[in-house]
């Protein structure tokens, strides 16, 4: 009867372990899950003398340097 009792306890903290990793791994999936495909928001910070991809912004040198 001793050997059952030792048993179940093994057990429940089998399963108390078991259920304690699987909530942290659900967490984290749920955290990359969120990283992967969540909302996002690229902030575009403009360096002073760096001149646009897309030629959007014109500098006030370039204007300067243009004979008229």
């Amino acid at each position: 009867m001793e050997e059952l009792l030792k048993i179940i306890k093994q057990q429940s903290s089998t399963i108390e372990q078991l259920t304690n990793e699987l909530t942290l791994l659900r967490e984290q999936v749920e955290y990359l899950r969120q990283k992967l495909y969540g909302k996002s928001s690229e902030k575009v910070v403009y360096q002073p003398g760096q001149l646009s991809l897309f030629g959007e912004e014109s500098l006030p040198e370039e204007e300067a340097d243009i004979p008229s």
